[in-house]
């Protein structure tokens, strides 16, 4: 389990200063959105984690995606802009990537235990184990439900009833209503919104992530 103290001060200045970006013309999902609420059940237990992370701590520029896991366009960015973000940059050390819940109503209920199934996993793994998983969650969007994350959970060496009642119960609710909180008052308002050392992109397409990154690291690409 990962140590919940750990990259606090970097999640401090990636929220501080995507706090001071307004976002623009953000395609993807997204459109009224609505303060995050308790949900889950009574008996849902409160559990803090960290931001999922890949890279090294050190890495110069730091890459935050606010996502929702049942979003279609949040896919779209898993599939063709995520694997070159990590073989470019995340591997040669020169970007930390971070992952930030965002679920939107609209694709309640999945949006939400999807979210919380995926927490599960990184709490009873790690986060390497937690980005594998949500790979397999994207690749399955369109059969999300207590049995996927079971069943993908187990796939993974990850005790996959232990998954599906966070799910159901929302055990991790606490910490993606903060992360969806922050994300509001950061300017968020669809998914996926790519924010980078703390300006918030236009677009979340390789392009404009791509220049994003080239223009914030210290030798100017």
């Amino acid at each position: 389990m990962q140590d919940s103290g750990r990259r606090t001060g970097s999640r401090r200045r990636f929220l501080a200063g995507a706090a001071a970006t307004v976002a623009a013309g953000l395609a993807g999902c997204g459109g009224l959105v609505s303060q995050p609420g308790s949900g889950g059940t009574a008996t849902a237990r409160d559990v803090s984690l960290p931001a999922p992370t890949l890279g090294s701590d050190d890495a110069p520029v730091t890459v935050g995606v606010y996502k929702d896991l049942a979003c279609p366009a949040c896919r779209q960015f898993n599939a063709q802009v995520k694997p070159n973000i990590a073989s470019e940059y995340v591997e040669q050390g020169v970007v930390r990537y971070e992952h930030y819940d965002f679920p939107l109503d609209m694709h309640e209920p999945q949006s939400y235990t999807a979210a919380n199934a995926a927490r599960a996993v990184q709490h009873e793994a790690d986060d390497e184990t937690f980005f594998a998983f949500t790979d397999r969650l994207f690749d399955n969007q369109s059969d999300l439900g207590p049995g996927t994350y079971a069943d993908l959970a187990d796939e993974e060496g990850v005790d996959g009833d232990a998954v599906r009642s966070a799910a159901e119960g929302r055990t991790f609710r606490t910490v993606i209503r903060e992360d969806k909180q922050q994300g509001i008052g950061a300017g968020v308002r669809g998914t996926p919104t790519v924010v980078v050392d703390g300006s918030m992109l236009d677009g979340f397409g390789w392009g404009t992530v791509r220049s994003a990154i080239e223009s914030a690291r210290p030798d100017g690409g």
